[in-house]
């Protein structure tokens, strides 16, 4: 019994912990000095979650999509690094080259629409913006 309370507090510690240094302020900053905050809009993060979030995230299965981009760790990108990634996410999304045409064979339903693309580059060129002053 002592043996598990001790294991418990030890688990509750790390938790803490962990949120602590990983807590998002509410206006999106987050509490490292080092990184940048990054603001998703509603509309946006929608198409991210429909159409990027599955391959650019700790669950993609893709190493190659993992490692150019993820979403799961916009917090923690350097903002030289945000930069270009806002370029890339622009470039990608004015080419509609993403997602890739044999994923879409098999998930039509994901491809974004012209709105969507538009919404996608405005954001990231806004973000990319900020970063540049």
């Amino acid at each position: 019994m002592k043996k598990s309370g001790v294991l418990l507090v030890a688990a509750a510690f790390v938790s803490a912990t962990f949120l602590q240094m990983n807590t998002v302020k509410k206006d999106n900053s987050t509490t490292e000095d080092t990184e940048v905050a990054v603001k998703i809009p509603k509309k946006v993060q929608a198409v991210i979650d429909k159409s990027c979030y599955g391959c650019h995230s700790a669950d993609g299965k893709s190493d190659k999509a993992k490692d150019k981009l993820r979403w799961d760790k916009m917090q923690e990108y350097s903002k030289e690094d945000l930069v270009s990634i806002f370029d890339e996410i622009i470039e990608v999304a004015e080419e509609q080259e993403m997602p890739p045409k044999k994923f879409l064979e098999k998930k039509p339903e994901v491809k974004p629409t012209e709105k969507e693309y538009a919404a996608l580059i405005k954001w990231a060129e806004k973000e990319a913006d900020k970063l540049l002053k």
